[in-house]
């Protein structure tokens, strides 16, 4: 069968149980309202309207859509092989490397009212994960809610309520976008042996390599009948239709998947009137785990929620198949790729808001680590060598052979990852199953890598291609030989840790490997041989100073932001701006943080807060790659924390405009909030693990415990937060007044 009829997505009204219609308000920090879709909107394929769809999407980190798009992807379901080219010829032509698989959109349903004249608005609602459009007319509302079900993971769901008190009946027209078939998966037609429900199944058409897994897709869905309208009676009575659409497949059941997928669109019919508040409950406990407040700036509020949205939707706990700079529903980005955008862009705000999303990040990269050691193997290495680009297997899927070959700083990247959660949990089991075998595997990589300078008795990197891509091959480029120099006395730490033996000769690697500096200038050059009017395409050496926190002195970490923020490529990705706001903020030069930050606006486009790649709506759509450095800027430029082996540090700093930011983060299984304010910081312990350690937070003032539900105000913005030790708690210093009041 060709899957090229219709179906589900709809319409209408608000709360369940007694949904009272709820009309559009204002927007607020959640809730994302417009009287227009954005402008390049387009209901044809995401493949052919690529160019500026800044339309909002709903996903729950299994399954996911742009709202009224033809396409629906499913987190790790690829189709085509691994095939990096070694002259590949850009653009990319999608079909003949590794992507995401396209299914047809059964979700894709709207609705219009015939013969009545109405207003139409729409709304993203982030807290919720629920798109909203609304007519309205005299006495007649008509509310359409979509959503991809947080905790009933297979479900994609339309819901349309119509509230009539004008004595009358409407007609409302149903129609659907499932666009072009499918060139991914070899979809057939079978019985769903339920009256009103459609059920199709197939394979991909091409695994990564030959005799690799082939998932097998299932779709059960409700049938909308496009060819005749529904009829909104005359009754006061609140009518609702739904559309449910269940997928499932071989990778998330042991069962067939279209048995699964039948199961659960029975479970959800027999509980229909129920799924909205599920659905809503779960974003509300999702983003009481790691909430962000902002008082004063709206526009920050909105952009803060917008990013994490995006992030969060893309992932979840019990479902490990990594991040991609488009996130899901827009499958095509990046062909679905997970590359370093995961491990350093993204990753650092899950760690400190979203562990247990932490976690299953670097879940993705452990489990791939066979396929980690079969690269480096072929290239003559030891180890782990993780792809440049990542997709079902973990094999190379970069169209470009140099990427995979030569962009090694992936591997110490994702050790870097391990490392941070290590440091943020101190959790032991994780650390022996995941973050250890993570950290010695990439470390025996390293080793192999480096060559030794017998004259100058060290040890370099040559022949690699840095972040900044524009220049390539270098040697010795700066990031990666700090990352690497990283990777290597963490495998160390971890082993001595765990009881392991790990080789000396990593810690001699470590000391002796080449970290270019200029000593004359007082600064790090990107790459031996670098010259300094090169344009550089996007953050590189100033990474080195954060995310990665490698030490040097203040004037060094001035010189390197000053000298790279000048000669870095305007036109680069997103992320950039918010590395040069950290960096700023660290020593103290707010105005320019300030001016970094504001720069990264120019990247979130439309109502519904979708980022770009580039500035002004160019590149890539739904960019959660420029989410993520922008999530790091609040966290860790403004919230200053920094997550080191000894504690959580903290530098804080109000946004400007904002008169009140509280950070709700987690450390060592603990749950603080952090409530930043121009008199200074309070922090709350709100919950502990049963078997987390007693805190304490250090200042200038003094070192006080951290005792459940009782805030310590500080005048002070910077102190640390660690592991409680035994000692006669300070008394507060005279003048100072606040500490451990109930608010």
């Amino acid at each position: 069968m060709n899957l090229s009829r219709s179906v589900v997505v709809a319409l209408v009204l608000v709360s369940v149980i007694s949904i009272a219609h709820s009309s559009p308000a204002m927007g607020t920090p959640t809730r994302f309202v417009t009287n227009e879709l954005p402008q390049q909107y387009s209901r044809t394929s995401l493949e052919y309207s690529k160019d500026g769809n800044f339309m909002p999407s709903v996903a729950n980190g299994y399954v996911g859509t742009v709202i009224y798009s033809d396409s629906v992807h499913v987190s790790g379901v690829y189709n085509g092989k691994a095939f990096p080219k070694k002259y590949p010829i850009y653009p990319i032509y999608l079909y003949q490397h590794a992507h995401r698989a396209r299914i047809p959109s059964m979700a894709s349903i709207d609705f219009k009212i015939n013969a009545t004249a109405g207003n139409l608005s729409y709304a993203l609602d982030v807290s919720e994960g629920v798109f909203y459009k609304w007519f309205e007319a005299v006495n007649l509302t008509v509310e359409q809610r979509i959503y991809a079900h947080r905790t009933r993971k297979n479900l994609l769901i339309v819901e349309i309520t119509a509230n009539n008190n004008a004595g009358r009946e409407f007609s409302m027209d149903i129609s659907t976008n499932m666009g072009y078939t499918t060139n991914d998966i070899q979809f057939f037609m079978t019985e769903s042996n339920r009256s009103d429900a459609l059920a199709a199944a197939g394979l991909i058409n091409q695994p990564e390599e030959s005799g690799s897994m082939r998932p097998n897709v299932a779709i059960v869905w409700t049938y909308p009948d496009t060819s005749n309208p529904l009829t909104i009676t005359a009754s006061s009575q609140e009518q609702t239709w739904y559309y449910i659409t269940s997928i499932a497949t071989n990778l998330d059941t042991k069962f067939n998947p279209l048995s699964e997928a039948k199961y659960q669109w029975d479970e959800a019919m027999l509980v229909k009137e129920n799924l909205l508040a599920e659905h809503k409950a779960a974003w509300k406990a999702l983003w009481d785990t790691g909430r962000i407040e902002i008082e004063g700036d709206l526009e920050m509020s909105q952009a803060v929620y917008g990013s994490m949205y995006y992030i969060l939707s893309s992932t979840r706990h019990d479902w490990p198949y990594g991040l991609s700079p488009g996130g899901l529903p827009g499958g095509e980005e990046y062909m679905g790729h997970t590359f370093w955008d995961q491990d350093i862009w993204m990753y650092p705000p899950l760690v400190l808001l979203y562990p247990d999303l932490a976690r299953s990040s670097l879940r993705y990269r452990k489990d791939r680590l066979p396929a980690a050691r079969r690269i480096a193997k072929e290239y003559g290495y030891k180890g782990a060598m993780f792809p440049w680009e990542s997709s079902f297997t973990g094999l190379e899927t970069s169209p470009g052979e140099k990427y995979g070959k030569n962009q090694n700083h992936i591997t110490g990247d994702i050790a870097f990852a391990a490392k941070l959660l290590w440091e943020a949990t101190k959790d032991f089991h994780w650390l022996r199953e995941v973050g250890f075998p993570l950290a010695y595997q990439t470390a025996e990589f390293w080793a192999s890598r480096v060559e030794y300078d017998a004259e100058n008795d060290r040890y370099v990197i040559n022949h690699v291609m840095p972040p900044d891509e524009y220049h390539y091959p270098v040697n010795n480029s700066f990031f990666t030989n700090v990352v690497a120099k990283i990777n290597l006395l963490f495998a160390k730490e971890a082993g001595d840790i765990l009881g392991k033996e790990v080789p000396e000769m990593w810690s001699t690697i470590a000391e002796k490997i080449v970290i270019p500096f200029n000593s004359e200038k007082k600064y790090h050059p990107e790459y031996d041989g670098y010259s300094p009017k090169v344009l550089v395409k996007q953050a590189d050496v100033v990474l080195a100073g954060f995310p990665l926190m490698y030490e040097m002195d203040k004037q060094v970490r001035h010189n390197d932001l000053q000298f790279y923020e000048y000669i870095t490529d305007p036109k680069g990705p997103a992320m950039t701006h918010a590395m040069f706001a950290i960096g700023w903020l660290e020593i103290g030069q707010e105005k320019k943080a300030e001016i970094a930050f504001m720069k990264n606006y120019a990247n979130i486009q439309g109502p519904f807060k979708v980022w770009s790649e580039r500035r002004f709506g160019h590149g890539a759509v739904n960019f959660i790659t420029g989410a993520g450095g922008f999530m790091q800027a609040v966290l860790y430029g403004y919230g200053g924390f920094r997550i080191k082996k000894d504690g959580l540090y903290f530098h804080s700093t109000l946004p400007p405009r904002v008169t009140k930011l509280t950070l709700n983060v987690h450390y060592l299984g603990c749950s603080l909030k952090f409530e930043i304010e121009v008199k200074g910081v309070t922090c709350t312990l709100v919950s502990n693990g049963p078997i987390s350690p007693d805190l304490e937070v250090s200042t200038k003032e003094g070192v006080y415990a951290l005792k459940r539900g009782e805030p310590v105000a500080m005048e002070t913005k910077d102190g640390v937060v660690r592991k409680r030790v035994s000692r006669v708690q300070s008394e507060m210093p005279q003048g100072v007044k606040g500490r451990h009041h109930n608010l």
